[in-house]
């Protein structure tokens, strides 16, 4: 299947791979709304969004490299 090729380069299963992708969205979102706000208040959420994207990314490469 599709899926199955992107789960194994992932070195995730199924569900686990549902929680991740799953929680990095609302997270994303979150820093995407943050993001916005900060525009226009740059006292407000200062680097929220740099740090949750870096935190997804250290997630994700940590998680692939256990193969």
């Amino acid at each position: 299947m599709l899926f199955k090729k992107h789960l194994t380069e992932a070195n995730k299963t199924y569900w686990n791979h549902f929680i991740f992708a799953f929680k990095a969205g609302f997270l994303l979102l979150y820093a995407g709304i943050t993001s916005i706000i900060h525009a226009f208040i740059p006292s407000l959420f200062p680097f929220v969004s740099q740090k949750i994207v870096q935190k997804l990314t250290a997630d994700s490469q940590q998680h692939r490299n256990l193969k």
